[in-house]
């Protein structure tokens, strides 16, 4: 026993030793300096562009660049190519925050009131009741607008190329402005309740999750007949109100007309009751006139053929 316990000592004693020789065969090393590089990605021209048209008057930041920790792990998605993200970013300058300002007399409303965070994917978002996700909201804060790489695509009618949606209104409000408008929307609500009367004119026939197997396509004439502008207004009362705000904000006179005239009697009503109390939330409590609006916002999709929405040159 003895024997063993003295080789055991001198194997501890050489494994110190070959320790200590190893140790001081290493280079000096400064503990002082982290190994840890913080390393920044050079700005580009739409980086600049971001600073000068979103921070410094509105500061808002626009994230293009992919970062797991903004995105829904619920989904496959990807990041908008630069050249679709220069897009986005100037169409939603040019539509939404030139409309406000011109409307409000300031930047103040959007520096206000826009969430600070804009963050672009690439692709929709595919839910498993087949619908697509383009868009969402978190805590007002922050706005996640989603396939913003459709801006590189075509839009076809009876299978023939009509032209690109960059250049197409109809198309931009389906997939984009819509959205925006509709996620703004929730913000306000969130910070300053609308009011009761709205909730009472569906009551208690929302349908939850169940108004994609309740309607047999958006343009099913039953939306409007119960007094929806659109089939996801009938999932809440909250989707109900940005939904109405977001329809009428996005549709020129004729088009919104012809939505309350498909809707009948019982149902042109209550669209009609909504958007009068949508009216007043907006200018009692936000002083914002939703008319004059909708007139500026539609001034500019008129115009989206002559605008080069590439161009980010200061």
């Amino acid at each position: 026993m003895t024997n063993i316990k003295n080789i055991l000592r001198l194997m501890v004693l050489a494994a110190v030793a070959f320790t200590m020789q190893s140790c001081s065969d290493e280079p000096d090393v400064d503990y002082g300096i982290s190994v840890i590089k913080d390393t920044q990605t050079p700005q580009n021209d739409l980086d600049k562009w971001l600073y000068e048209n979103y921070v410094k008057p509105y500061n808002i930041e626009l994230r293009y660049r992919w970062e797991d920790n903004e995105t829904s792990m619920n989904y496959i998605l990807v990041p908008p190519t630069y050249k679709n993200a220069v897009r986005m970013a100037t169409l939603l300058k040019y539509i939404c925050f030139d409309s406000f300002d011109e409307v409000t007399g300031s930047k103040k409303f959007i520096h206000d009131n826009f969430p600070k965070l804009v963050h672009l994917v690439g692709n929709p978002g595919w839910n498993t009741n087949s619908s697509m996700t383009l868009g969402s909201s978190e805590g007002g804060y922050k706005i996640n607008l989603w396939y913003v790489n459709h801006l590189g695509d075509v839009v076809y009618e009876n299978w023939v190329p009509k032209d690109s949606v960059i250049r197409d209104r109809t198309e931009l409000n389906k997939i984009f402005f819509h959205t925006i408008i509709h996620e703004f929307g929730h913000t306000f609500h969130q910070k300053v309740a609308y009011s009761t009367e709205f909730n009472q004119i569906t009551g208690n026939n929302y349908l939850g999750g169940m108004y994609t197997s309740e309607f047999a396509s958006p343009d099913d004439p039953q939306i409007q007949a119960l007094g929806f502008v659109t089939a996801y207004a009938a999932y809440s009362a909250d989707e109900d109100f940005a939904e109405t705000f977001s329809t009428y904000v996005c549709s020129t006179k004729d088009e919104f007309q012809a939505l309350t005239d498909r809707a009948g009697n019982s149902g042109s009503g209550k669209i009609t009751a909504k958007l009068r109390l949508v009216k007043e939330y907006f200018s009692k409590n936000w002083n914002l006139d939703i008319d004059a609006l909708r007139d500026a916002v539609q001034e500019r999709e008129a115009k989206v053929k002559e605008v080069n929405f590439d161009d980010i040159s200061m």
